[in-house]
């Protein structure tokens, strides 16, 4: 027994919902997916969201939006990490547009970048 393709049953399940025949409604749906994907914002959001989704990121972020900027020995004792995972998640953080970092000698202090919060396309 070989199972539906997919979009045959999706099509299926949405005229048992809807009671109307949804054969026309699965291809403008791939259309939309289609057109959102290709947004210039789409790339950024996914990246943002993804370096937000690790709890310790998310935290730093949190923290640097009530402080203002924190070095990394403060990020450091708030979360328990080791420098070097600190570095590494402030590193995402950077990388996702997110964070900016500002070096004083031995120091380096984080701060959010103006206007980077998460923009869904």
């Amino acid at each position: 027994m070989s199972a539906a393709p997919p979009i045959r049953v999706l099509g299926e399940r949405l005229e048992r919902l809807t009671g109307a025949a949804a054969g026309g409604c699965v291809p403008q749906y791939q259309a939309l997916r289609d057109e959102v994907r290709r947004s210039p914002a789409f790339p950024l959001a996914l990246e943002r969201l993804k370096a937000l989704a690790d709890e310790n990121r998310l935290l730093a972020v949190a923290m640097l939006k009530r402080r203002g900027e924190l070095c990394a020995c403060e990020i450091q004792a708030a979360t328990h990490l080791s420098h070097a995972t600190v570095s590494h998640h402030m590193a995402v953080l950077a990388a996702a547009g997110l964070v900016r970092e500002r070096r004083d000698g031995k120091w380096i202090h984080y701060r959010l970048v103006p206007g980077a919060e998460v923009a869904i396309p």
